[in-house]
């Protein structure tokens, strides 16, 4: 269904404009219209061509991506790095928030004696570490593994950290979850968590034992669970936004719409969002769990903002951010605004 224009005027730039996306490989609302082409249908018939991060190989742009020096960027990934980039840089600004439901599962070799939770006392927990400042999956699986012990009233006292060096996080599909199963198979660890569809595929291949699968809808309906859930936040260039908010805001007001779509074709969705993992289908249904249309949701409603609070204060409390920095200050809740009149009712 075509979407009317927001009310904001069209500004029509006097020279071609390249717009850089970036999403993580998991289930987003940027990735459900990127693999449909439709912002290239969008800004067909003007001089704005959209271009992925993703299939360039250049390495001052996949940086580029994280810390949102990359001119012209609108990103829609984990939430941390986009905090942690924004207290490094305040170059970007953030548009809406989502959150992706899947599989998270805690795993261990068949042979160890493991077989549920209250078993991770006085093991060696997995602790994946990126190359570079700033590691998203360190920060993903620390917050995990702290909500799991919590869960179960584990103290960290009584387990051990076990870290595992990956790849810098500017590599896309990059080799985390795999580093994490070469070390637990090699004994340099106990225990794993592995996420969504592809740590369910990694699961099986590597004949893991599952001590514990948490499921879409428990962690989507679980309070408790908040720290399993991936926070996603769609961030701009803010010197693109100070040049053409309206542009933006109509590429925002289609990430609006995938959530709808999503519901609309929910087969299809699925599809897109295995594509995005590379992952089989059958897992990726397993991993999102019928949850992919909520998945693709976006907005600014206050369970969002305080969840994104909650990983706000986690940042901070290790010093990843700065102690004087504020998302109050960050966010433009004015373009959502303009964005949802771009959508029809």
């Amino acid at each position: 269904m075509p979407i009317s224009r927001p009310s904001v005027p069209v500004k029509t730039p006097t020279t071609p404009q390249s717009i850089w996306y970036a999403r993580c490989p998991t289930l987003t609302a940027l990735g459900l219209i990127a693999n449909r082409g439709v912002l290239q249908r969008e800004f067909l018939r003007e001089n704005v061509y959209i271009v992925s991060v993703r299939e360039n190989s250049t390495p001052q742009i996949r940086q580029g991506h994280l810390d949102h020096t990359l001119p012209n960027l609108i990103r829609e990934a984990d939430a941390a790095t986009a905090i942690w980039s924004h207290g490094l840089n305040e170059k970007s600004r953030l548009l809406a928030l989502g959150h992706t439901f899947h599989a998270v599962s805690v795993v261990t070799r068949s042979s160890q004696p493991i077989d549920s939770l209250k078993d991770l006392v006085g093991r060696r927990l997995s602790v994946p570490k990126e190359a570079g400042a700033f590691s998203p999956a360190q920060v993903r699986t620390l917050r995990a593994w702290e909500t799991i012990l919590a869960l179960r009233n584990i103290p960290v006292r009584d387990i051990e950290w076990a870290p595992v060096i990956a790849d810098h996080p500017s590599v896309p599909f990059g080799d985390v979850a795999r580093r994490e199963v070469e070390a637990l198979l090699g004994g340099q660890t106990d225990v794993a968590i592995l996420y969504g569809a592809k740590g369910i595929e990694l699961a099986r291949n590597a004949h893991l034992k599952v001590v514990h699968r948490f499921e879409a809808p428990e962690i989507q309906s679980d309070p408790r669970l908040l720290g399993l859930v991936e926070q996603r936040a769609v961030t701009v260039d803010g010197t693109l936004l100070d040049a053409r908010d309206d542009l933006v805001a109509r590429v925002l007001g289609n990430l609006l719409e995938a959530a709808d779509w999503a519901a609309a074709f929910p087969k299809e969705a699925l599809r897109h969002a295995a594509l995005e993992g590379k992952v089989e289908l059958d897992d990726a249904a397993a991993a999102y769990d019928g949850l992919v249309a909520q998945g693709a949701q976006l907005g600014l409603e206050l369970h969002r903002l305080e969840a994104l609070e909650n990983l706000h204060g986690w940042l901070k409390n290790r010093h990843l951010v700065p102690e004087s920095h504020q998302i109050a200050s960050w966010l433009r809740p004015e373009i959502l605004e303009s964005a949802r009149h771009a959508v029809p009712a």
